[in-house]
């Protein structure tokens, strides 16, 4: 069965293997910007610094230190397959997590798929991807960054 909130959709797993059972996480968002601004605040170190955390080391290895959320720390990151400025796969915790971006007209869609999920782990990690994506549009709009106090009250939209 497919969950839909108003927050994003937790789907089961197409390729899961038959004796697990997997869910993924789905979201899209929209915003008034060319894709390329879009792609270069998911991607620059700069202004990733400015939304999402200090990005440090070289190549396809990466650690990620939030600068807000549930997670505290550095996150090892490997960037799998980049094909700016529509597609980034990366591998979070080894799982992956794909962004799409694509433009049409004045407005850039961004999908942000987190796959390879248990249901009950879509609970905690849901609202942790709605923080992260209201502060990517916050940055993009100018507006004040969320904090993630109240985010974890989310958890029940995404069962």
């Amino acid at each position: 069965m497919t969950t839909i909130s108003t927050l994003g959709e937790v789907r089961p797993e197409h390729d899961r293997p038959v004796d697990g059972e997997q869910v993924l996480l789905h979201y899209q968002r929209s915003y008034p910007q060319p894709v390329i601004d879009v792609w270069s605040a998911c991607t620059s170190r700069e202004q990733l610094g400015r939304w999402l955390g200090t990005v440090a080391g070289e190549g396809a290895d990466l650690t990620v230190d939030p600068v807000d959320g549930p997670v505290s720390g550095p996150l090892a990151v490997r960037v799998e397959r980049c094909e700016a400025p529509h597609a980034l796969v990366v591998r979070i915790d080894g799982r992956d997590l794909e962004l799409r971006l694509t433009q049409v007209g004045v407005v850039t869609t961004v999908e942000l798929i987190r796959r390879h999920l248990r249901p009950d782990e879509a609970e905690a990690i849901g609202p942790r991807w709605q923080y992260l994506l209201d502060r990517l549009g916050a940055h993009l709009e100018s507006r004040p960054l969320p904090r993630w106090a109240g985010y974890q009250e989310l958890a029940g939209e995404y069962r």
